[in-house]
C-alpha cells in the first residue's frame, strides 16, 4: 500500500518536472525566435505554451503584440489583450494587466 502511494507521489513529481521542462523549452524557443525576428515561429511556440499553461499572462500579452505589430491582425490583438485583462482579474497592480490595458487603449485609439 505504501509503495503504491509513493509511486503516485513520485509520478506526480515527475509529471510536474516534465511539465516545467516543457514550458521552459517553449519559452526558450520563443526567446530564440524573437531574437531572430521569426514572428510566426514565436507565435507557434506561444500557442504550444498556452496549451500547457492557458493562464500565462506574459504569453497572451506577447501574442497580442505579435498580432498587432507583426501580423497586422487587430482583432486577434484585441482578443489577446482582453484575455490578459480577464485572466489577470483587471488588477492594475499586475504588470501584465497594466501593459495590456495601455496597449489596448493605444490600439483602440488607432482604430477609431
Amino acid at each position: 500500500m505504501v509503495a503504491a502511494i509513493l509511486r503516485q507521489v513520485v509520478g506526480r513529481e515527475n509529471q510536474a518536472q516534465e511539465h516545467n521542462a516543457l514550458v521552459s523549452a517553449f519559452r526558450s524557443q520563443i526567446v530564440r525566435a524573437l531574437g531572430e525576428g521569426r514572428w510566426r515561429f514565436a507565435d507557434h511556440f506561444c500557442d504550444k505554451l498556452l496549451v500547457e499553461d492557458p493562464r500565462d499572462l506574459q504569453t497572451w500579452l506577447l501574442k497580442a503584440h505579435l498580432a498587432w505589430h507583426h501580423f497586422r491582425d487587430n482583432q486577434a490583438a484585441l482578443n489577446c489583450f482582453r484575455r490578459v485583462l480577464i485572466l489577470g482579474g483587471f488588477e492594475s497592480s499586475n504588470e501584465y494587466v497594466a501593459r495590456a490595458r495601455s496597449s489596448l487603449a493605444q490600439l483602440l485609439e488607432q482604430l477609431s
